[in-house]
């Protein structure tokens, strides 16, 4: 099984940075997804109409799936988690989903928050346990928005899907 490793941030350059880190550990771009309002994405990852998207994720974001019951988009693989929560008649928002999906509660509610208040989920389906501890070191560098104090070893938010 793998877990699902998140963390928050507030910028497209801190997703892009977060990204570039995950990329060189191993993981291609596409096994990151990010989860925004559309608001935050007009504002993070507006395109040019024809003009190719220059930074990692503008493809993703460009074909980013578009939730509109509620209330945000998500690209990458995290979007099936979605999917299959909304199939399963969650519509309770992202917290319910985070919920669903293992995060805890108070987790899952300062992840809504920061959502909702313009910051940018990335997360990471992890290849290993040893993948974990790191992805988690990059993900909550104290250089980008801590949603979460920093700690030694598994955390109680850490996801087997």
């Amino acid at each position: 099984m793998a877990k699902l490793v998140i963390g928050l941030v507030q910028t497209r350059d801190d997703a892009i940075a977060a990204a570039e880190r995950i990329i060189d550990c191993g993981y291609a771009r596409q096994d990151i997804s990010l989860l925004m309002t559309d608001a935050t994405r007009h504002r993070c990852f507006r395109i040019p109409d024809g003009t190719p998207p220059a930074h990692t994720f503008g493809a993703a974001i460009a074909m980013s799936a578009v939730v509109p019951d509620l209330g945000f988009i998500v690209a990458g693989p995290l979007a099936a988690v979605v999917a299959s929560a909304v199939g399963a008649g969650i519509t309770g928002g992202l917290r319910e989903i985070l919920i669903t999906a293992g995060v805890p509660k108070h987790w899952a509610e300062r992840y809504d928050a920061g959502v909702r208040q313009g910051g940018i989920l990335v997360s990471v389906f992890a290849h290993s346990e040893r993948d974990v501890g790191l992805l988690h070191l990059i993900l909550d560098d104290p250089g980008r928005y801590a949603v979460r104090p920093a700690t030694i070893g598994p955390q109680a938010y850490d996801t087997f899907l």
